[in-house]
């Protein structure tokens, strides 16, 4: 039997390749498709997202292609002045209950409102945005693909449900989490000062008050340690400060005090309740996340680094807490010499967070606290150097 032969009408044929044309056009504008393209654009890793480029066009560009998606979540990413972001309009900020203005500050200069509607950063992983309501946050990319997700996991742990309301825990609570295909955001609140500023810079912190920020550090040290997580990037620079207290400034001692907090887990770890304490041990550098490659790690080098031996990471993040504050001295024998413990070379000599919070704290309780209203000393001080060896000498022959 001869085959059999099926005319299909030109007109037919052609408004078949006229649908599936449409059909074509409408997937590529579809919004899965431009949501495809726009992970595309995105970096692919969170080194690359840290470093993209050398200019601040290239790190903008990648905020600006998120703009969309964060809007969708109620967030508004702040305008960008080179390595300066700006509160959207410079419309004075509304209380998220993290910042605030010391009482004595007003106009225009330094720890006033000009520094809230500010936020100069130096990690293109973090933004800053405005929520719906008003309020300022912190915005950090946490995860991409497979890079971030320990991270994330420690997040959860210290940052989020019963944990975050112990008032002996100082991480900074994580918000929400904004997810696009496989890259996880942090949404964290703006927290009113950086501790670049706690001492020898415009803040007029008195002793007392430096004293104060390292007790509130090393009460969060002991909250994340005894939930068996260490940091192991505990500088300085990775506390922030609700305001500057100044009572230098002021020559006063004000009832309200600033809460510290302590951000950026990107190299912690932690080990399981059921760990042994012996085997809560780390080797190498505090690699990770978007720091890789060890010529990227920039941070004083610790002693335990180089004998390529397993080492207590708690005690890491007490000596690097203690060479972040090695350029002031607190001018209070005892105090110091706790300072000094804390750097110390020999992990093994060093005390922990708890041990190290309440030998300062029994010091701190057993004297009066206008003792502590002095400006604290700066090592390149020459003058106050005298005056700190003519008070150690003369204790050392009382």
């Amino acid at each position: 039997m001869p085959p059999v032969r099926v005319f299909v009408p030109v007109a037919v044929v052609a408004s078949i390749g006229a649908l599936l044309s449409l059909y074509a056009l409408w997937q590529a504008h579809s919004p899965r498709a431009k949501r495809r393209r726009l992970r595309q654009k995105l970096p692919q890793s969170l080194s690359i997202w840290r470093q993209p480029g050398n200019t601040w066009e290239l790190l903008e560009q990648m905020w600006v292609d998120l703009e969309g998606i964060l809007r969708e979540k109620g967030l508004q990413i702040w305008p960008h002045t080179h390595w300066v972001l700006r509160s959207p309009g410079d419309i004075v900020p509304l209380s998220n209950g993290y910042m605030h203005l010391g009482g004595h500050r007003n106009g225009t200069g330094p720890g006033t409102v000009r520094d809230l509607q500010r936020f100069q950063y130096s990690n293109p992983n973090i933004h800053t945005a405005r929520t719906s309501d008003g309020l300022d946050v912190i915005i950090r990319i946490v995860v991409i693909h497979n890079e971030g997700h320990n991270h994330l996991r420690i997040l959860r742990k210290v940052a989020t449900g019963v944990n975050s309301l112990y008032s002996n825990n100082h991480a900074l609570p994580m918000l929400a989490e904004v997810q696009f295909d496989d890259i996880i955001l942090g949404v964290f609140p703006k927290v009113g000062s950086s501790m670049f500023f706690l001492y020898g810079s415009w803040a007029r912190n008195s002793a007392g008050d430096v004293v104060e920020v390292i007790m509130q550090m090393l009460e969060g040290l002991a909250f994340i340690h005894n939930l068996g997580i260490a940091h192991r990037d505990a500088f300085q620079d990775n506390f922030v400060i609700q305001w500057q207290p100044e009572s230098f400034k002021t020559m006063s001692i004000s009832p309200s005090r600033p809460r510290v907090y302590l951000i950026d887990f990107e190299v912690a770890i932690d080990f399981p309740s059921d760990c042994p304490i012996e085997e809560r041990v780390a080797t190498g550098y505090p690699l990770g996340g978007s720091f890789l490659d060890l010529e990227r790690y920039q941070r004083p080098h610790a002693p335990e680094f180089s004998g390529g031996k397993p080492y207590n990471p708690f005690k890491l993040d007490i000596w690097q807490l203690a060479q972040s504050l090695s350029g002031i001295r607190i001018t209070v024998v005892k105090i110091d010499k706790v300072l000094d413990d804390m750097a110390n070379a020999d992990s093994d000599q060093r005390p922990s967070a708890q041990e190290a919070l309440d030998r300062i704290r029994d010091v701190v309780n057993s004297i009066p606290p206008n003792a502590l209203l002095i400006e604290p000393w700066m090592k390149d001080d020459w003058f106050t150097q005298i005056q700190l060896e003519a008070q150690l000498n003369a204790e050392a022959n009382s």
